[in-house]
């Protein structure tokens, strides 16, 4: 069990018999009342985010999440499918855009099971993916940093610096979708 001062963004609680993982946790202590939590959380299992303040000295249960090694596979619709390293079982589980974005097949990432079924992907933190679209660029008088879109492999598209051409692999930040880096 968690106190509210032990919980910060991050955590991973069970809400309303789902698991849910903290994404803001502000803690207020106004005047003579107790002290307050106030959160936003995105439920596991359904993807909702959803704002709640606890009050008090409410305790929060943990949520005992497990981490598998997987192969993504590819996803079909709103459905992604799996394969896990150790025993080779497929799974099909929820996918989001965000990312099917960013993985292509073949891709490592863990999946997130809880109580004996998997309920999501973490997705790695930065991402090698091969510009498959860009125009091209030009030298020029820029006062700033020039950028352009470039379309990937998945069809996710970003905005990269000029130099960057068609069939280059480049680095993504999958948090901001940000580009990062040229990779030889």
């Amino acid at each position: 069990m968690l106190s509210l001062n032990q919980v910060r963004s991050g955590a991973k609680i069970i809400f309303r018999d789902a698991p849910h993982e903290v994404l803001e946790a502000n803690h207020l202590k106004v005047g003579r009342g107790g002290a307050k939590l106030v959160t936003k959380m995105r439920n596991l299992l359904s993807g909702a985010v959803i704002d709640f303040t606890f009050a008090g000295d409410e305790k929060l249960e943990s949520a005992d999440l497990l981490y598998k090694s997987a192969q993504y596979l590819y996803a079909e619709g709103e459905k992604g499918f799996c394969m896990t390293n150790d025993d080779f079982e497929t799974l099909e589980l929820p996918i989001t855009e965000r990312e099917k974005k960013y993985l292509k097949e073949g891709e490592s990432v863990d999946l997130i099971t809880w109580q004996g079924r998997a309920i999501g992907i973490n997705i790695p933190k930065k991402v090698t993916l091969k510009v498959t679209y860009t125009e091209p660029g030009f030298k020029g008088n820029t006062a700033s940093a020039a950028l352009k879109k470039a379309t990937l492999e998945t069809g996710a598209t970003v905005m990269v610096p000029l130099f960057i051409n068609i069939n280059d692999n480049i680095t993504i930040n999958t948090d901001s979708g940000d580009y990062c880096e040229r990779v030889k």
